[in-house]
């Protein structure tokens, strides 16, 4: 403990070292501290005027009540309380420095929302917004930047959002090869870097998606499926007649979707293994709506669709 002190008066310590010594300090013994204390106070210089008498005579009189509970020997000598009061105000000034520097560190890191198979967590933003986060997904925002200029998050995955309207904060999405920019509005996005693309679909309001690789933007309205296709950087838009069955309504689209690719999917979603014994059918091309809520009825569809048969072992389903 000694030497830590030495340190801490030449200014050496480290972060670790700080915690270190007040580790030490909280779990040293009266007697241990008195005996330390003096030995340093004692071995080192100090510069009194650095301690005025009006402070010092009143810590001197709150460690007197507080020792005459503890103990019925004598007092503290004057000298050894000044040398005290110089020793601890500069570590008292120098531990809230610290504090302070952690703290703002950790303010300035983001906030993590992350789901994994077969799960589905909602998040509610500060400034109002809701967003539903569904499976192998994660988001993610800086606690300290957002709302200043705008509000901006991060996403990997697929999320419903209900974006609460704000026209001095617009809310902006940045994903894998795209950014969509919107004030108001609910929409469901889907963007994981592991895809070969992105969707959003726009449920009310407007909203503007920019392609990173193209640095061209589509403007969508109500009803609009924008598709973005992460090797070209492309945008497709498509007008929808009907409302598309989503995963916030319970089910999952597949359009021309290789069975193996329909496979992973469920698994993700569900948080099981599904295995495929005939591996001729992964290449072939599955378009369908599946429940999301019900693996047993998705597998029935599977089953019906390729005159399959299905088992399972625990956790594992068998095609074949």
């Amino acid at each position: 403990m000694n030497n830590l002190i030495k340190k801490y008066r030449r200014n050496q310590l480290t972060s670790a070292e700080l915690k270190q010594l007040r580790e030490t300090l909280d779990s040293a013994t009266n007697e241990q501290l008195t005996q330390c204390l003096i030995h340093d106070w004692t071995d080192n210089d100090a510069d009194e005027t650095l301690a005025d008498d009006v402070r010092l005579a009143r810590i001197k009189g709150r460690l007197d009540a507080e020792m005459s509970k503890s103990r019925a020997t004598g007092k503290l000598p004057y000298k050894i309380l000044k040398y005290a009061a110089i020793l601890l105000l500069p570590i008292l000034f120098f531990t809230t420095i610290y504090l302070y520097v952690e703290t703002s560190r950790q303010l300035s890191d983001d906030v993590i929302v992350a789901t994994d198979k077969g799960e589905k967590a909602s998040v509610h933003l500060p400034d109002g917004t809701k967003i539903t986060l569904f499976y192998s997904s994660k988001l993610s925002y800086g606690i300290r930047s957002f709302n200043k200029s705008s509000r901006k998050v991060k996403l990997d995955g697929e999320a419903y959002f209900e974006v609460h309207k704000d026209s001095d904060h617009p809310f902006v999405i940045d994903s894998k090869g795209l950014e969509v920019r919107v004030l108001g509005t609910e929409f469901n996005l889907s963007a994981r870097s592991v895809a070969d693309s992105a969707e959003l679909f726009l449920d009310h309001g407007v909203v503007s998606l920019l392609s990173r690789m193209t640095n061209k933007s589509v403007v969508l309205n109500p009803n609009d499926r924008a598709c973005l296709d992460y090797t070209t950087g492309e945008i497709r838009v498509q007008r929808m007649v009907k409302k598309p069955l989503m995963l916030r309504q319970g089910f999952i689209t597949f359009h021309s979707t290789p069975l193996e690719k329909v496979v992973a999917t469920l698994e993700a979603n569900y948080g099981c293994r599904i295995r495929v014994g005939n591996k001729q059918w992964l290449g072939n091309t599955f378009s369908g709506i599946l429940p999301s809520n019900n693996v047993n009825e998705a597998l029935e569809v599977l089953r019906l669709s390729y005159e399959a048969n299905i088992t399972r072992n625990g956790d594992e389903y068998i095609m074949h």
